[in-house]
């Protein structure tokens, strides 16, 4: 019908070919929108490709579990960082005067041998070691910690814990939030070692059976300051990782306790451990594919719906119609109809068929075109005899609410325009 009315409206008779430039004038859209989809992946892979890593406490993740801004506090109040993930550079960084070593995650992957070039370095210069939540792989960097495994099953400590210690940095700091592990020294009585931030709360207690003795110093902050014998070396344990992350340091007293702890020397080695090449999986095929080939990729994918698009449209030739194009008035009935039901317009269609039954009682009444509503409904009223208040209800004041009242008022209508002779 719409090509009908199209033919109708503008006279076209002929079907002349579409031209190259109407063409692309219809598909300019797509077009465009290819375009847009082109910027947005180029400038999407830009902004990513130089993304530091998401890695779990990494010194270069803006993750919420990173540590960028622990290591760029540290920085700015003038410790010098070292970040690497190469374990020569770490190695060699660690030797040098004055330097703590942080390694602040899987210090489990760490070789014996590993480990035993880092104790090296540190104990000949008295370096200090700090480790992150390292587990049970701090019993690997020396013997006088462990994790205390003689804290009770049942205890449900509190979600914030309370330095209960004498170490300036602790005390200065302040409360913290509790994590999941606690450490204790490996021998009671150890000289040297203090703790900091036990556990409390509901159950908290210590008991027999494990390997640390019911007594020993226990908390989540160990700062031991060595034996004093060959080999020995400062070590802090800091127990919960979130005090260093991104989303933790500014929590409570985190933000203190670490920096303070992290900065008592000159210089800082931040080491990152990262599987050795060994371990590592076999490259896939996409590891040989250059990031620019992935782009372009990507980037066909809308070319070829766009062009797919504009191939498969048929430009075939409008439909021809002899003039004047001949409507059937039922057709446009039947769709005035549809129309009203489908937007509900009760009101409307009332006054469609009020309007054709005044029409037509009017000519039965032979009522001149000058007629008014008033003298429709006397002329209705002598003829058939009813009362003028309900023919002016039923030919214009009554209003239908619902499907039933437009019902009944049609039905009035159309019983008083029978009864008109």
């Amino acid at each position: 019908m719409s090509a009908f009315i199209d033919v109708a409206t503008r006279g076209t008779r002929s079907s002349a070919a579409v031209p190259v430039t109407a063409r692309l004038r219809s598909a300019g859209v797509w077009i465009v929108a290819a375009v847009a989809i082109l910027i947005t992946v180029i400038a999407t892979m830009l902004m990513t490709s130089d993304r530091g890593t998401d890695a779990p406490l990494h010194y270069d993740s803006t993750s919420r579990d990173g540590m960028k801004a622990m290591v760029e506090t540290l920085r700015d109040q003038g410790v010098d960082v070292t970040t690497t993930e190469d374990f020569d550079t770490a190695h060699k960084a660690a030797g040098q005067p004055d330097t703590s070593l942080l390694i602040p995650t899987q210090a489990e992957t760490l070789s014996q041998g590993d480990i035993d070039g880092f104790r090296s370095e540190l104990a000949a210069e008295d370096n200090r070691l700090v480790l992150i939540d390292p587990g049970y792989a701090v019993q690997e960097f020396t013997d006088r910690i462990t994790v205390n495994d003689s804290l009770s099953p049942l205890a449900s400590p509190d979600k914030i814990s309370q330095p209960d210690c004498a170490v300036p940095s602790a005390e200065a700091a302040g409360p913290v939030e509790t994590g999941d592990y606690e450490y204790a020294e490996a021998r009671k009585g150890t000289e040297g070692l203090r703790a900091c931030y036990p556990f409390a709360g509901p159950g908290v207690s210590q008991i027999d059976g494990g390997a640390v003795t019911p007594g020993s110093a226990h908390g989540q902050l160990i700062v031991d300051q060595g034996g004093g014998g060959k080999g020995d070396f400062p070590v802090t344990v800091l127990g919960n990782s979130t005090w260093a992350t991104n989303a933790g340091i500014d929590e409570e007293g985190h933000a203190s306790l670490v920096l303070s702890e992290l900065s008592q020397t000159d210089h800082l080695v931040v080491y990152y451990p990262t599987e050795s090449a060994d371990s590592e999986s076999a490259p896939s095929t996409l590891d040989y594919v250059p990031s620019w080939f992935i782009a372009g990729a990507v980037w066909l994918v809308p070319c070829i719906i766009v062009l797919l698009l504009i191939i498969g449209r048929r430009f075939g030739p409008l439909a021809v119609e002899r003039l004047p194009v001949i409507v059937p008035a039922v057709e446009t009935v039947h769709g005035r109809a549809a129309l009203a039901a489908r937007s509900h317009d009760r009101t409307g269609a009332l006054h469609t068929l009020r309007t054709g039954a005044l029409l037509r009682i009017a000519k039965r009444l032979a009522l001149g075109p000058e007629a008014g509503l008033t003298d429709i409904i006397v002329g209705i009223s002598n003829s058939t005899g009813r009362d003028p208040a309900q023919i002016e209800s039923v030919f214009s004041s009554a209003v239908p609410h619902t499907d039933s009242d437009l019902a009944n008022i049609v039905h009035l209508l159309t019983l008083i325009e029978s009864e008109v002779s």
